[in-house]
């Protein structure tokens, strides 16, 4: 929009400001009507006497307009000296002459009131043509005022509008940096989890790899100390078996042996076998048993079928009676029935004393479980 536009678009300018539309065409009219003042004014410049006399005259124009500026002092105009008077001229005729002078000076006076309305015209578009000035530059210093104000409104609106953007830009800074910071922050503290995870996971693995190696190396030296009791049993069975053989070499020996002095008459031939309710009648083997019976502690379970397991042990007897050791000659087929017997057998020492009053060397025990 050019400058003529701005200053004369009344329609746009009425709608912002009530009364402005009427203030404007007032003042397009008055520039006019003073645009043709001053076109007066140079043509009448262009045709006035040297020396014009003051005119005063006024215009007004239609509408409201601005208040002219007030007039300047205009300097006192020089007044134009008399023209010197024609010299007489003798005249035949002295009527004539009057007439002639007459109407000269009537010439020179409608010249005279017409050089001085020419002048003032002249003055007075003059001074309208200041006053019209003086309007214009009212009228362009409002402009520019207004001009100004409006760019200072936009440069207000756009610092406005450069700061609210700064701010914007400062609050998004701000917000990246602080979305960076819980970025990182939640970053190495899943970092610092998955490392803790990783550590005990490791040390969980170490522990069960250590656990599993403590449980091997049990489950060896279990095995081991398995192998090495049944080693151990295996020796002891041996060494058992071996003196079970040897007890019955030496019981078939003393059988023998008895049979011979029963032969030859010697008494208590046959009292050290079968005390436990076999050989001899003369009761010595209810007392062996009612000696040994309180000491064998056992739960005899319920007889099923005929079995009797029967645990027989040679015992070792000194001159007085008390018993010097027990070994197992044949197992009943349960070891710990056998213990139970063998510990039954020393627990009654000394022994019952034989009829003949002198102990044996030994006295063959044999203790079935259900008589």
């Amino acid at each position: 929009m050019n400058l003529f536009d701005r200053f004369f678009n009344t329609d746009a300018d009425a709608e912002a400001r009530p009364g402005a539309r009427d203030d404007r065409r007032g003042l397009l009219i008055s520039v006019v009507a003073h645009g043709l003042l001053i076109l007066l004014m140079v043509v009448g410049f262009s045709t006035a006497p040297d020396n014009p006399g003051p005119v005063q005259v006024e215009l007004w124009a239609q509408g409201t307009v601005a208040e002219a500026a007030a007039p300047q002092e205009q300097p006192e105009e020089q007044q134009p000296e008399p023209a010197p008077e024609p010299e007489p001229t003798p005249e035949p005729d002295d009527q004539a002459a009057r007439l002639a002078a007459e109407q000269a000076e009537a010439a020179r006076q409608a010249q005279l009131a017409e050089a001085r309305a020419k002048a003032a015209a002249a003055a007075q578009a003059k001074a309208d043509a200041e006053i019209a000035l003086a309007k214009e530059r009212q009228a362009r210093e409002d402009m520019e005022r207004r001009l100004a104000e409006q760019e200072a409104r936009e440069k207000a609106e756009k610092e406005a509008a450069e700061q609210a953007a700064k701010e914007k830009a400062a609050k998004e800074k701000a917000a990246k940096a602080a979305a960076e910071k819980a970025a990182a922050e939640k970053a190495a503290r899943e970092k610092a989890e998955q490392e803790k995870a990783a550590a005990e996971k490791a040390a969980k693995e170490k522990a069960e790899k250590e656990a599993a190696e403590q449980a091997a190396k049990k489950k060896a030296e279990q095995e081991k100390a398995a192998k090495e009791a049944a080693e151990k049993a295996a020796r002891e069975k041996a060494a058992k078996e071996k003196a079970a053989a040897e007890a019955k070499r030496q019981a078939l020996r003393a059988a023998m042996r008895g049979d011979a002095l029963e032969a030859a008459g010697i008494p208590n031939g046959n009292a050290d076998r079968n005390q436990r309710g076999g050989g001899g009648n003369d009761g010595y083997a209810a007392k062996v048993r009612a000696c040994v019976q309180p000491g064998v502690v056992y739960n005899v379970p319920p007889r099923n079928g005929s079995a009797n397991p029967t645990a027989s042990f040679r015992t070792r007897l000194a001159p007085n009676g008390q018993v010097q050791g027990v070994d197992l000659t044949r197992s009943s087929g349960n070891p710990r029935f056998d213990d139970a017997v063998q510990k039954g057998i020393l627990a009654c020492s000394p022994f019952p004393k034989p009829p003949g009053g002198k102990y044996p060397s030994y006295i063959d025990v044999d203790y079935r479980m259900y008589d």
